[in-house]
């Protein structure tokens, strides 16, 4: 029996983020401690009605950017076809999320800690 080195790599990859998402949230939530996740942040700024939205074509592509100034928190958000590319938010200038899609695409579901 031949063992796919790669996929079994692959997998345990996505089981160690599973569990890494499963504990945050888990700790989050016993310290009562708000959080969202990528996913969620990225809907509450879309829908928002504070938030300032402008749309530019782009080499054939049509690219959403979002920015919603709250109270102390600040969000910066760039879309295209649905599928979110960048998300960045601090609260009182101090970093809460940076997601980039290239590089933490498997941490959209991860709780992100609000305070």
């Amino acid at each position: 029996m031949k063992v796919d080195g790669k996929k079994f790599k692959d997998r345990a990859m996505a089981a160690m983020n599973k569990f890494k998402h499963n504990m945050t949230g888990t700790y989050y939530s016993i310290a009562d401690i708000p959080t969202a996740s990528v996913q969620e942040l990225a809907d509450f700024i879309q829908i928002h009605p504070e938030t300032n939205q402008i749309e530019k074509h782009l080499l054939g592509n049509t690219y959403t950017f979002f920015r919603l100034h709250l109270n102390n928190y600040r969000f910066y958000l760039e879309t295209t076809h649905g599928r979110i590319l960048q998300l960045d938010g601090s609260l009182n200038e101090k970093e809460l999320v940076s997601y980039r899609s290239y590089r933490d695409s498997e941490d959209i579901d991860l709780p992100v800690r609000l305070s």
